[in-house]
């Protein structure tokens, strides 16, 4: 099994990237008002410490949430999508130090609409960081709005579509 632990690269450019992109996209959809399925492939632990024995193994958040910080911080005309991200980050961290990096399935519970019929699926397939999920999760208390699966997200993705439509418009089954 390919042994992928994204504690190691929380808060990298790459996740800062993925999630002012993950806000934006959200913020948009959930401007409409029917519930929403959101589905995570690849969800990891969900929280992360940025002070921890993983992140600081290899320093990737120090060229990612770190230096956006540092750079932002004599700037007062954030864009808007930045921002929106920003304020993310500092609810995960109400104490003003960037300690704590959520990871996609904590972004998308904090956006989601609890109000609204919005459903979290996620899957990850590392034992420890599977557990560590549900562990993380628990402290929710989200009810039936949060699923989680030990599972491989790309097979269990096709279980969640609507097969693609035939010809004559019927549904077909999955080969």
């Amino acid at each position: 099994m390919f042994s992928y632990r994204h504690a190691f690269h929380a808060g990298n450019h790459a996740d800062v990237l993925k999630h002012v992109t993950l806000v934006a996209t959200l913020k948009h959809l959930m401007q409409k008002d029917p519930g929403l399925t959101l589905i995570d492939t690849h969800a990891g632990a969900g929280l992360y410490r940025l002070d921890g024995d993983f992140t600081e193994t290899g320093g990737e958040a120090q060229y990612g949430i770190f230096k956006l910080l540092k750079a932002l911080e004599d700037n007062a005309a954030i864009p808007e999508a930045l921002q929106d991200y920003l304020d993310v980050i500092a609810h995960f961290n109400p104490h003003g130090q960037a300690k704590i990096y959520p990871g996609s399935p904590f972004i998308i519970h904090h956006l989601m609409r609890h109000a609204s019929r919005d459903r979290l699926k996620l899957f990850e397939m590392h034992p420890t960081d599977a557990k560590t999920l549900a562990s993380n999760v628990a402290q929710l208390d989200a009810g039936r709005a949060i699923m989680i699966a030990r599972e491989d997200g790309f097979e269990s993705l096709k279980k969640l579509l609507p097969p693609p439509p035939s010809a004559t418009g019927s549904r077909a089954p999955w080969c």
